[in-house]
């Protein structure tokens, strides 16, 4: 009897183990969803404001380069008019 006992006791110890170990690596998975899943919410905004900075440097890009060119054509109007003033007198037109 003393023998089935032991076997018990030594039984139910290494149950108890097993169930305080299991426990113990649920709580570090369940740590590790939520840290996971705070990484991946935070990879989420950094990619979506990466693209937000790209599409709006892409608009200032794409403002800059429309103003440089309105610049141009104004300043080629300008020389072709006083161009045409020079060559063609006021007289002449108004003729």
């Amino acid at each position: 009897m003393e023998t089935l006992s032991f076997g018990l006791g030594i039984a139910f110890v290494v149950v108890i183990a097993i169930v305080v170990v299991a426990v113990y690596a649920l709580v570090k998975v369940l740590k590790l969803q939520q840290s996971v899943g705070g990484l991946s919410r935070n990879l989420q905004d950094t990619t979506r404001d990466f693209y937000n900075d790209k599409d709006r440097e892409v608009s200032n890009l794409h403002r800059r380069i429309d103003n440089v060119e309105e610049s141009i054509y104004r300043a080629i109007d300008s020389r072709l008019d006083r161009l045409e003033n020079k060559l063609i007198p006021k007289e002449q037109i108004k003729k």
